[in-house]
């Protein structure tokens, strides 16, 4: 196979691109993307619906309702999985990301579907460890120091009687 020059697309802040395996690396958001976590709620709030239409000890589908996991797995190929190189085919040839394509790896792929979760999370817990690193302030209820509370200060007025 001849070697290709093609544009890479650059991960943006809270964006990686993680290997798979050694032959395919995904561009991820982190799990913490508002919009993932909007919609997420709204597909729970939508299973809460469906499932208040049956009484307690009754078992029913409503029409057209998908799986949790199916659900699930739309949700991140749209919001989490950015891109990936090296996702082939069943005959081998390469597959351009999209989100509908993505959405049916994550279903029928458990082991893409974990991965994608776990180093989501990981790429949220990074961006949040780097946005604390570069702002590098105390916190309000401490002094800035490695012991923690602040002292509090004498001299001042008391509110005690």
């Amino acid at each position: 196979m001849a070697l290709q020059l093609g544009k890479k697309k650059p991960a943006t802040a809270g964006e990686r691109w993680a290997n798979f395996d050694k032959d395919t690396k995904v561009l991820l958001a982190g799990i913490d993307s508002p919009e993932y976590q909007v919609a997420l709620e709204r597909m729970r709030r939508r299973i809460q619906r469906n499932d208040a239409r049956f009484e307690e000890g009754q078992v029913g589908v409503v029409a057209g309702e998908k799986t949790e996991h199916q659900n699930h797995s739309m949700l991140l190929a749209s919001f989490i999985v950015k891109d990936w190189e090296g996702v082939l085919d069943a005959d081998g040839n390469p597959i351009k990301y999209s989100p509908a394509i993505a959405a049916e790896l994550l279903e029928t792929n458990v082991e893409f579907f974990v991965f994608v979760l776990r180093e989501g999370a990981a790429t949220a817990n990074d961006a949040a460890e780097e946005r604390a690193e570069s702002v590098g302030k105390p916190s309000a209820a401490s002094s800035g120091k490695a012991s923690g509370a602040a002292k509090a200060k004498s001299g001042g007025r008391s509110t005690r009687a």
